[in-house]
């Protein structure tokens, strides 16, 4: 494998050298342009040989360790470890997600705070304080609108139907988790 990447890259290195020579020369080659004609096709066999040299030669033990453009500079394996991080925090993200359902048998916690013609509004503390926009509130199977929940630490007020256990309220939710500085505040 790796003498047949270096016989192709020899062999385009070859074809450039043969195009250079021609345009000195001034020989009449069929399918061979001179420089002056073909110079960036030239340039581009030469980078292409180049690099497949570089692989036929060094094999497996080439690896790229960094890329580097103005302005712009990324290790490979720092890049690799932080979206393994990124991944793993976001997986316990996930798993945190908390289902809290309310009927008839802890209906209790459920307080009326509105109960007008025009607006029921209902008001539950959770067990843990919520991300203010994680929040989802169902009636039964039906969204209650999310553009009307207000969150304060640990309680919610948001708009319903009606007031009764009938249907029974399930809250979504992704808890704040405590991390080392919130806890330091």
């Amino acid at each position: 494998m790796h003498t047949m990447l270096v016989l192709l890259s020899l062999i385009l290195l070859l074809i450039v050298f043969l195009g250079a020579l021609r345009s000195v020369f001034q020989v009449k080659r069929p399918f061979l342009h001179t420089f002056s004609e073909a110079g960036q096709a030239y340039i581009v066999l030469t980078a292409l040989a180049g690099g497949l040299l570089a692989w036929g030669h060094f094999g497996n033990r080439l690896q790229i360790r960094a890329v580097e453009v103005p302005g712009f500079k990324a290790e490979i394996e720092g890049l690799q470890q932080k979206v393994t991080t990124l991944s793993e925090q976001m997986e316990v993200f996930f798993n945190s997600k908390k289902v809290e359902v309310f009927n008839r048998n802890n209906w209790n916690r459920v307080r009326t705070v509105e109960n007008s013609k025009r607006q029921i509004a209902l008001e539950v503390t959770l067990e843990q304080e919520p991300i203010p926009n994680s929040v989802e509130v169902f009636e039964g199977v039906l969204l209650m609108p999310e553009q009307n929940y207000q969150v304060s630490g640990k309680v919610i007020r948001f708009p319903a139907n009606t007031d009764k256990p009938g249907n029974g309220l399930t809250i979504k939710y992704y808890p704040r988790i405590a991390t080392a500085r919130s806890q330091t505040q």
